[in-house]
């Protein structure tokens, strides 16, 4: 009576051990197809908006799993669009995708720049989010008369775009030019400083000159 009980404990034990390892071979089942269709789906948005948007910065921002109304799986994919990303006016759009694509209209693309206007008076709290908008915002805002001056005039002239804690570095510089600047941009708006930088002669070994100006 002991064998035959200890043999059905075995069988139990057995049985368990087994239904936790198909359970966990179709849980790596689900991970790997998830992984899988996610892949397929930011695969068709970035081809999709590729052909839609030659020579735009792309970038796939967010993927994230939905349920439609009939208990239905999809992914909510959101990307983001800048047109003319090197140029003083950027312009940056965020487009919302459904894959599979689901029979209701998603979500209408949200416009970030446009118009290169950021920080509008009189349309509420101005809050520089995205790098475009600092680019923007070095040469169109209050305190920089100079550096506007410099983006319209120089040839080649493209921004470089740093983002810290709580304020945005944009270098505006090119190679025909003997001087360059630097704008510090807070969130919030406020030109922290805009200083032109002369580059070192051909030969100094001291590197930048020491001519600061704020335009």
């Amino acid at each position: 009576m002991l064998v035959c009980s200890m043999a059905i404990r075995r069988e139990v034990l057995l049985i368990v051990v087994l239904l936790l390892i198909v359970i966990a071979l179709v849980k790596i089942i689900e991970f790997f197809q998830v992984d899988v269709v996610q892949g397929d789906a930011a695969k068709f948005v970035m081809e999709d908006l590729t052909s839609k948007y030659p020579g735009a910065d792309i970038q796939i921002m967010s993927i994230t799993p939905m349920v439609n109304e009939r208990g239905g799986h999809y992914f909510e994919v959101k990307a983001k669009v800048t047109q003319d990303p090197n140029s003083p006016c950027p312009l940056r759009s965020h487009i919302f995708y459904n894959y599979p694509v689901q029979n209701f209209v998603p979500a209408l693309p949200e416009v970030i720049t446009d118009k290169c206007q950021v920080c509008l008076e009189g349309q509420g709290i101005c809050t520089i989010a995205f790098p475009e908008e600092a680019i923007i915002a070095s040469h169109t805002l209050s305190g920089t008369a100079a550096v506007n001056a410099y983006v319209q005039s120089t040839p080649g002239v493209t921004p470089k775009v740093t983002e810290g804690a709580d304020t945005w570095v944009v270098t505006w510089d090119s190679e025909s030019s003997d001087h360059y600047y630097i704008v510090e941009v807070q969130r919030n708006g406020v030109i922290s400083r805009a200083d032109r930088i002369d580059k070192a002669p051909v030969g100094n070994a001291s590197g930048i000159s020491g001519n600061f100006t704020t335009g």
